[in-house]
């Protein structure tokens, strides 16, 4: 039998576990109610596997499918001129049988051939979003192959995926053209669902520019992690950042060192491009810090900046938090101290 001492620390024991077990991330929802199913659409294949003979019909077809992001892909990913043009079916015609061009989709498909996890999990994505967004259109999600031309792009309801931007890091192609290897480290298809809700943010939530520096670059690009982050919540955080999992600790273990820097060196509030690249943008590492940080560290602060924000302002729903433009006062009121 336990004395009433111990019967009294044993349930404060209990109780404490019970608090503890009820602080959960607010991200994680149930979206199991929701139904939703979003899959890659292959234009790749629609357009490179279609009979030669049929390509003045196609043209057609395809227009009427893919409206404004058929525009886009000639125009500004292959770069042959608008489909009204009277010489189009014939620059068609010439990128589709372009020997490199056939050889880079031919790997493309062999590579990419089974989506079905990534379709999963683009379908997970956008239950969390419509969960967070109920009253909005979900986009389709177009899978191309430009010849490494372009990764991403948005326009309308559309969100455009270069599946050859994402073919794994042993591909002998990005190691031709010369890409970095922290470059390449993202280019594997588990980047494709963090990237399409990223791009997908960047439509919704413009960034405002009118004052353009350090914080307000770390801010915008925190929130759109966020964003990411609300839609996966259970996704490992380094891919959410396109981190390998030593540099998500290193910025863990590093943050009061790295906003001590930001902080004393005055550069939170630089508008200097140079300075804001060097801090948020993709690199080797950031340089402002150690060479074992990795690049856009400051990014991952911004991130953390929001969070805190999002923490001491429960009652905001995620669009309300996404939809904040004063950046310094997003700071300010997350009281963030690490």
């Amino acid at each position: 039998m336990m004395r009433p001492v111990q019967q009294f620390l044993f349930f404060l024991m209990c109780m404490t576990v019970l608090i503890s077990g009820c602080r959960h991330n607010p991200l994680h929802v149930d979206v199991s109610g929701i139904e939703a199913e979003v899959r890659i659409e292959r234009f790749d294949r629609a357009l490179f596997e279609m009979d030669p003979d049929t390509i003045n019909s196609a043209i057609g077809s395809f227009y009427e499918c893919y409206g404004d992001f058929f525009d886009i892909f000639n125009v500004h990913i292959i770069n042959i001129g608008q489909a009204s043009a009277r010489r189009y079916p014939s620059f068609l015609s010439m990128f589709i049988n372009e020997p490199t061009n056939r050889e880079v989709y031919e790997y493309t498909d062999r590579t990419v051939s089974d989506m079905d996890e990534i379709n999963m999990q683009l379908t997970d994505g956008f239950r969390h979003y419509l969960y967070h967004y109920p009253d909005s259109v979900l986009p389709r999600v177009v899978g191309y192959v430009s010849r490494f031309n372009q990764g991403l792009f948005t326009v309308d309801h559309f969100v455009g995926v270069g599946l050859d931007q994402y073919l794994g890091a042993d591909c002998k192609y990005y190691k031709l053209m010369g890409i970095p290897g922290y470059l390449i480290r993202n280019k594997i298809t588990e980047r494709i669902p963090v990237d399409v809700m990223y791009a997908w943010a960047t439509q919704i939530y413009p960034y405002n520019d009118s004052l353009d520096n350090v914080l307000t670059r770390m801010i915008r690009h925190g929130m759109l992690t966020y964003f990411v982050d609300a839609m996966f919540p259970a996704l490992e955080d380094s891919l959410k950042m396109g981190f390998t999992p030593a540099q998500t600790t290193w910025c863990r273990n590093n943050e009061k060192q790295m906003w001590t820097h930001l902080v004393e060196e005055k550069l939170l509030f630089s508008t200097d491009p140079l300075v804001i690249h060097k801090l948020v943008e993709n690199a080797p590492h950031t340089r402002y810090y150690t060479d074992e940080s990795p690049g856009r560290a400051a990014v991952w602060q911004g991130w953390q900046i929001v969070k805190a924000f999002a923490s001491k302002h429960p009652q905001l729903s995620l669009h309300e938090i996404m939809s904040q433009r004063d950046y310094q006062e997003v700071l300010r009121m997350s009281r963030y101290n690490p």
